[in-house]
């Protein structure tokens, strides 16, 4: 979809440190299949990204000062170019590549909503966030980090050379190296790896390591449960900023502050995730490391 706009911002973000609700002044609305396309210039909804589709999109509702409150059914990144007043959505914005251009990124919100919501544009509106939907994608994705992080470690033994490429705890960094895709759900996390020829060339042993799936498994989910003891504290740097901003998971582990690239939401505790079990399974070139995470 493509749109003319008078949009000279991205949209100020606060959902990094945990906000659900927040004002933002809509500056678009438009109608769609699904209802109204409503951005504004600030909100704490996280979007599903296109480039990285890993963390469905918040849920909420908007209330508008005159009392109408329209229900937010989804939310997407899309793309603005303020000097050729042009928005983008859905497959025109994917076909933007990276870094070109001076496009500014965007929540679009998907409001149901029969109602003109067009004439709302200028005015503020206060945008709230479902929390049970935010916390169950949260306990995950945190997860998930801890889950790729001791995987690093638990592979050390299987590379024959030495690896440039390191995470921020000082392992070779495989999760960076072979990851294909991920997905992440309400209580369980789907990461898909691809170990191919040129790993083996960099010195990953594929054969050893795929034989002994079950006890890197093993080493993986008692590095996790030690982990999970402890009330470290989480947190996504900047805690806010425009969605374009690059930010930062951090996590101190083992003494070490570990540093993931990250643009979803997590929990602010690492004592708010019950339990952890990771489940590594062989693919057809790789393998699919499985994260099954409980509230506490």
């Amino acid at each position: 979809m493509k749109f003319d706009t008078s949009m000279k911002a991205g949209t100020f973000v606060t959902f990094p440190g945990g906000a659900l609700a927040g004002q933002g002044r809509i500056e678009f609305a438009a109608p769609c299949a699904n209802g109204w396309l409503v951005i504004a210039d600030r909100t704490p909804v996280h979007p599903v990204s296109f480039r990285w589709p890993d963390q469905p999109a918040d849920l909420g509702q908007i209330a508008f000062a005159d009392g109408v409150v329209v229900e937010i059914a989804d939310a997407w990144t899309g793309l603005i170019d303020a000097g050729a007043g042009v928005l983008l959505i859905g497959e025109e914005a994917k076909a933007v590549r990276k870094g070109e251009g001076a496009w500014q990124g965007v929540v679009v919100h998907i409001v149901q909503s029969d109602r003109d919501l067009g004439a709302y544009i200028g005015e503020e509106a206060r945008f709230t966030v479902e929390p049970r939907r935010r916390k169950a994608l949260s306990v995950p994705h945190t997860a998930a980090h801890l889950a790729a992080l001791a995987l690093n470690a638990a592979s050390v033994p299987f590379w024959t050379k030495d690896f440039a490429d390191l995470d921020s705890l000082g392992r070779p960094n495989l999760d960076k190296a072979a990851i294909e895709n991920s997905s992440i759900e309400p209580a369980v996390s789907t990461d898909v790896y691809r170990l191919g020829k040129s790993l083996k060339k960099k010195g990953f042993d594929r054969d050893g390591f795929l034989n002994n799936l079950e006890t890197v498994g093993v080493e993986i989910n008692g590095m996790i449960c030690r982990w999970l003891e402890t009330n470290t504290l989480v947190s996504l740097t900047p805690s806010e900023g425009l969605l374009d901003g690059i930010r930062q998971w951090r996590c101190n582990l083992d003494g070490t502050e570990a540093i993931i690239p990250c643009g979803g939401t997590h929990v602010e505790r690492l004592s708010e995730i019950g339990d952890v079990k990771i489940t590594l399974a062989p693919s057809e070139d790789g393998f699919v490391m499985t994260t099954h995470a409980r509230e506490a």
